[in-house]
């Protein structure tokens, strides 16, 4: 009798330890998958390489427009109009 309620009683404490256990997956390339599905962006939709193509874009962009507005108010951007022939405005 002691030996059965003692087997009884493994066999209750081995079935409470599987349940606590849980259904893990174990796997640490899904669980890596799953903290970040989208590893390659850093925005919505550009990568790293993107974000910073546009950072450069733009920065050549407005130094481009500042040396474009400087000339506008220097009026260094047309030619003089103290010429005695007609120039062609572009």
């Amino acid at each position: 009798m002691a030996r059965r309620s003692a087997s009884f009683l493994a066999a209750a404490l081995l079935a409470t330890c599987g349940l606590l256990t849980g259904c893990g997956s174990g796997d640490a390339q899904l669980d890596a998958v799953r903290a970040d599905p989208t590893p390659e962006l850093d925005s919505l939709y550009q990568r790293p390489v993107e974000i910073d193509n546009k950072l450069t874009l733009m920065a050549d962009e407005n130094w481009r427009m500042f040396w474009q507005d400087l000339g506008r108010a220097t009026y260094v951007d047309r030619p003089s109009r103290l010429t005695p022939e007609t120039v062609p405005q572009p």
